[in-house]
């Protein structure tokens, strides 16, 4: 009997692509590993509950998880088995770019296979920019800078904030981290509740003027359609989602500039194995060929965000956006501390940030709240 091999994961492009008939990879896993796998697509906005109940059961053999932002405390929580990476030419581990290697492990074991990475990168119209201020945007900028050409560009939206409920945490926190504070410590201490952090949030809220009239509902897709369409001159979106903004759809293509954030984070999406699965060791063979050199190749020019060094080497001239990108990743991008309760601790942070930008509290009463709530939490 076929052995059924279950993934969970979430609805992003580079998972578009691990089912599209197209690169036939479903097809591929089948035949090679003499399985039968089916990938369950859950939306962003509803995939941490969905993959919460998953680690309580067997139904899903492989899950995906953003990276570090929960593998320690998933691990912790012994939701995660160890996966063991094979000691291949093929495979070849030292191939994938360090820090994103270094993300895959806790305490020098290895839990999780990467995918592809979501991390802060500007996309901007270079005409309207360079009539703002002579030239186009350097490699690097920072959040100040976003803040004054928003001011400044005219004719247009200055940009679009990527404000819903679900995102609106990690589209805040470069602009926290500008101020030069973190969202929390190492022990998961809230760190944002003082003269900083509400400082940087009146920043955030500052851009509201300068963008669309709805960008309170604002999610990738949202941030997608506005910039291939020229609604806004500038847009913050992720890594993962740049082979599908900067597809045929948008409108003048060779206009697009591309910086990235100072003070940005990236999260590499990952799979990892259920500890209740009665798969083991099919889902750890089945996860080294999808991390593979040659599916990196091609979930990179499907998402955009590749993960191995082969692949920016080998097809950097056939996306222009793989330079930043490398860039993010390498010198710039810094993750958030590894902490216990993580997923409910954020749950608290994206809560009071979104009352705030819908009018609903007052950045300091919203700070506290989140604070005391983070707080109430045990570890």
């Amino acid at each position: 009997m076929e052995r059924q091999i279950k993934v969970l994961a979430v609805g992003d492009p580079a998972v578009e692509a691990y089912v599209n008939p197209k690169y036939s990879l479903v097809e591929r896993i089948n035949r090679n590993f003499s399985c039968r796998i089916s990938f369950h697509i859950i939306p962003w906005d509803q995939y941490y509950g969905k993959m919460m109940e998953a680690f309580a059961l067997d139904e899903f053999d492989i899950v995906m998880v953003a990276g570090h932002l929960w593998l320690k405390d998933f691990v912790k929580k012994e939701f995660l088995a160890k996966v063991e990476y094979p000691d291949t030419k093929d495979f070849d581990q030292e191939d994938i770019l360090e820090t994103i290697h270094n993300e895959m492990k806790v305490d020098n074991s290895y839990y999780l296979y990467p995918s592809f990475c979501d991390g802060h990168i500007l996309l901007y119209r270079k005409s309207i920019v360079n009539k703002v201020i002579g030239d186009v945007l350097p490699e690097v900028v920072d959040t100040d800078t976003v803040i004054s050409l928003a001011e400044k560009c005219d004719g247009m939206r200055g940009l679009c904030l990527k404000a819903h409920q679900s995102e609106i945490f990690t589209d805040f926190l470069p602009y926290l981290r500008n101020e030069g504070i973190d969202a929390y410590d190492i022990n998961g201490v809230p760190t944002f509740n003082n003269e900083k952090g509400i400082n940087s949030l009146y920043k955030y809220l500052s851009l509201k003027k300068w963008a669309p009239k709805h960008t309170f509902r604002y999610g990738n897709e949202e941030v997608r359609q506005a910039f291939q369409q020229k609604d806004v001159v500038l847009a913050t979106t992720w890594g993962g989602q740049l082979g599908t903004v900067l597809d045929k759809r948008c409108l003048e293509l060779d206009d697009v500039g591309f910086s990235a954030l100072k003070t940005s984070w990236n999260v590499t999406w990952s799979f990892g194995i259920n500890n209740l699965s009665k798969n083991k060791e099919l889902s750890n063979e089945i996860l080294s060929y999808l991390s593979s050199k040659e599916i990196d190749r091609i979930i990179g020019g499907i998402a955009g965000s590749p993960v191995r060094k082969s692949t920016y080497l080998v097809d950097s001239a056939k996306y222009n956006w793989y330079k930043i990108h490398l860039c993010l990743i390498e010198k710039y991008a810094k993750p958030l501390p590894m902490i216990n309760n993580s997923g409910e601790k954020q749950a608290y942070i994206y809560e009071h940030l979104y009352n705030v930008f819908v009018g609903k509290e007052t950045p300091e009463k919203a700070l506290e709240s989140a604070e005391n709530s983070m707080l109430g939490l045990r570890n």
